[in-house]
């Protein structure tokens, strides 16, 4: 028989697997619409699509007390909250940026299942 904290550990493992899977696609996600973005900067659901895939993101870490991911994916958001208001534009520079965070985070993601493996 099968303790509830066993049964806990067993789901928080799937939820981890879950989290890591999904957070991956978001990426790729995030990546392919900035791609985008750089040859239609006029567009906006792009920069929603890029938004939804960082909240997201910084959702599940929050959710599995990742704090470093959840921060930097936070301060992701707030770069793209500037894009979604009009107050910044998606010049090839802020693009850049928003790749490299990407970048940044996928590192994060590599970095934390390779520690608990």
């Amino acid at each position: 028989m099968t303790s509830s904290v066993g049964a806990s550990d067993e789901d928080l493992a799937l939820l981890r697997e879950i989290f890591f899977a999904e957070s991956e696609e978001g990426l790729q996600a995030m990546e392919d619409a900035l791609v985008a973005l750089e040859a239609r900067p006029e567009d906006k659901e792009l920069v929603q699509t890029i938004f939804r895939a960082a909240h997201t993101l910084k959702g599940g870490a929050v959710s599995l007390g990742l704090g470093a991911l959840s921060e930097f994916a936070h301060n992701t958001e707030d770069i793209l909250d500037r894009l979604r208001s009009g107050s910044t534009s998606p010049t090839p520079g802020v693009v850049g940026l928003l790749l490299e965070c990407v970048d940044a985070m996928r590192e994060m993601l590599s970095a934390e299942l390779a520690a608990r493996r």
